[in-house]
Parts: C-alpha cells; sequence; structure tokens
C-alpha cells in the first residue's frame, strides 16, 4: 500500500473508533430515558393453542435495571415485558441490552440500537476502502448524499408534491451524480448515463401501458394497505427506483466493456463488438435479474412464513398475497434485459461512430471537453 493509502486507512480507523465509542456512550443525547438491564426475571404466565394445534407460550420478564441519562439517572427501576415463543409481535431482551423507556409510565419504547447500526457502518466502510481504495471512498460518499436527496424528497412529497414528479427528478440526479461520482467525467459515464435515461423511458412506457391495459387486476395492494395514499401511485415510483439500481449497474457494465474492447484493438468491427457485447449481455442478466428476485422476495419473506405458519397453502398465498413483490421482479427484469441491448447500442454509436463524428454524438449533448477522453 502507499503511504497515502496509509495514511487514509489510520484515519478512518481512529475516526471508526471515535464513532463506535460515541454511539455506545452517547446517552445524554437521548430525551427517552435509556435503561440498562442487569438482572432479568422469566416466568411462564399462559399459552394457548390455534386450530391448527399450533401451541404459543406467553411469558413475563421482569426486567430490572439502571437509567443512564436525565433527571432519573442512576436510578433503579423494573418494567415487565410480556414475550411469546414465536416473538412475532413481542421482543425478548437480555441483561447488557439498554433500552429507551418511558420512566413514569413504565413502559418500553424499544432497544438502543444505534451503536449496532454505527459498528456495521464502519465495517461497510473499511472494508469498501481495503477494496476499492479512493473509490470505494466515492462510493459511500454517493450512497450518502443519494440518502440525503432522497429523505428531502420525501419531505416534499409531504408538503404536496407529485410523487411521480419526484421519482423522474430523483432517477435523474441519481444516475447522473453516481455514475459521476463512481467513474468520473469520461465517455464511459456519458454512454452509462445516456443507456440507463433511455431505458428507463422505455421501462416507463411499457409499465404505463401494462397498467392501462390490465387496470391493476390481478395485483394484490394488500401489503401496502397501512398506505393513506393511492397505492397505485406508490406502484409506478417504487417500480422505477427499484429497477434504477440494476440499470445503471447493467448499463455501466456494458459502457465499460466496450470501451475496453476498443482500447485494446481499436480496429474491432461493428460487428464484433455487438456479438461481444451480446455474450457480455448473457453473462450479467441472469445474475442481476436474481438479484432483483432474491431482493422482492426476502422483502416479503417474513410476512409468508407467517402466513404459512398459520394455515396459508404457498400456492394461495402467493396468488393473494405476493403478486405485488412478483409484478416489481417481473417489470425490473424487463428493464434489466432491456437495458442490456439499449446499453449495447449506445455504447457502441458513443464510442465506435462517434469517433467519426464527434462534433455531431457527443459535442451536441455535452460541453465537458472530459467526456472527450475514454
Amino acid at each position: 500500500m502507499k503511504n497515502r493509502d496509509i495514511l487514509i486507512l489510520v484515519i478512518l480507523i481512529l475516526v471508526s473508533v471515535f464513532l463506535v465509542v460515541f454511539a455506545n456512550n452517547n446517552y445524554n443525547f437521548y430525551k427517552e430515558d435509556i435503561l440498562k438491564i442487569t438482572e432479568i426475571e422469566k416466568k411462564k404466565s399462559s399459552s394457548s393453542t390455534n386450530s391448527l394445534g399450533i401451541k404459543e407460550d406467553y411469558y413475563i420478564q421482569k426486567i430490572t435495571g439502571v437509567i443512564l441519562n436525565g433527571k432519573n439517572k442512576g436510578k433503579k427501576i423494573s418494567i415487565d415485558n410480556e414475550v411469546t415463543t414465536s416473538n412475532v409481535v413481542t421482543e425478548e431482551y437480555e441483561v447488557g441490552d439498554k433500552l429507551l423507556i418511558d420512566y413514569s409510565k413504565k413502559i418500553i419504547n424499544g432497544l438502543k440500537r444505534d451503536n449496532y447500526v454505527v459498528l456495521l457502518v464502519v465495517i461497510f466502510v473499511i472494508a469498501i476502502y481495503l477494496i476499492g481504495k479512493y473509490r470505494g471512498l466515492l462510493s459511500v460518499f454517493s450512497v450518502s448524499v443519494n440518502s440525503i436527496i432522497f429523505y428531502i424528497t420525501l419531505n416534499l412529497y409531504l408538503k404536496g408534491v407529485n410523487l411521480l414528479f419526484l421519482c423522474m427528478l430523483e432517477s435523474i440526479f441519481f444516475t447522473i451524480f453516481s455514475l459521476l461520482i463512481v467513474s468520473g467525467k469520461n465517455k464511459k459515464t456519458l454512454s452509462a448515463i445516456y443507456s440507463v435515461f433511455i431505458s428507463l423511458i422505455v421501462l416507463f412506457i411499457i409499465t404505463i401501458s401494462v397498467v392501462l391495459i390490465t387496470d391493476y387486476s390481478g395485483i394484490s395492494f394488500n401489503g401496502m394497505s397501512y398506505i393513506t395514499v393511492p397505492v397505485e401511485d406508490v406502484f409506478i415510483a417504487e417500480v422505477m427506483l427499484g429497477g434504477l439500481g440494476a440499470i445503471m449497474d447493467v448499463c455501466i457494465t456494458m459502457s465499460s466493456s466496450i470501451s475496453e474492447l476498443i482500447l485494446k484493438d481499436p480496429k474491432i468491427t461493428k460487428k464484433a463488438l455487438i456479438k461481444s457485447g451480446k455474450v457480455i449481455g448473457n453473462d450479467i442478466m441472469g445474475t442481476m435479474i436474481n438479484v432483483l428476485f432474491f431482493t422482492y422476495l426476502c422483502s416479503g419473506l417474513p410476512i409468508f412464513v407467517l402466513a404459512v405458519r398459520n394455515g396459508f397453502s404457498v400456492f394461495n398465498y402467493i396468488s393473494t398475497n405476493f403478486t405485488l413483490e412478483i409484478t416489481r421482479f417481473l417489470v425490473g427484469s424487463i428493464g434489466i434485459v432491456i437495458s442490456i441491448f439499449i446499453g449495447l447500442y449506445i455504447s457502441i454509436k458513443v464510442f465506435k461512430e462517434g469517433e467519426n463524428n464527434e462534433s455531431s454524438f457527443i459535442s451536441n449533448f455535452i460541453s465537458f471537453n472530459d467526456f472527450n477522453r475514454r
């Protein structure tokens, strides 16, 4: 490792240690009282059996601990916590856990988890730096800024701005900012940005067409029943944003691949590029589609397991409650397939055909001189 890399790594480790120590001792920054559990007594209170013969035992945890902050700091308190064997709607605690409580009402509001989150973030940042060095840190920066923008747009939505309009703005910003930060200002990034935008437009047209033709028939929105706005508005926005990450990944992969092929052999023919691009597309298509599949599968897995445990047949649950996840997956997969062909075409257009006609293709779209470099 270079001296600069070692210095950055040392700084990251020192900052990480500080953040971990702070997260484990930041009690005075909380308005709620924080209780550190010192003792637990667990007693069985009752049990019940449902119509399927599944037995559920109920227990009472008598939790004793010390308040770590606020005006009640240092005081001992005991709180009862009901738990069940399945812990579907309850949470069982252990000695050493720190709880957010209402001291006057003796109510547990939840487990203090910020220290665990900080530890995971620290491990993630250090790991990504060790693997990706400076580029890895840029990726973390990109995700952080995108998260802030997402938070801002949520607040704009709460103030009455149209959700679909905000989704389009987010897609544009996320694409340009993320690709520029990670890949830099060059033809490769330019090609990927064009490919993503065109793929999203095509995907949006297909989604709207399917919605207009089917009028959402066959899609169950039971999983979104808690939303107080029309679920149809949310559906289109989440499908577009849900597929954006995969589409960006595919487009930058196609752009990078075509760029490298031309760099290695400047005289390579367009036909050979198309053939190689199709092979690359076939290789990444399966893995990216599987990424979407497992992502949407995991989002509904807890409710799926709960339903099956309570007597729902697998087919019945999938046909009535899992249709939303299946639809998201299918639409996102279509977006991935589309982006492979669009990414291939745009990349060849930018790198191969654009070489002989720079002014007509590149300069008309962007004024950065940096984009004229590979």
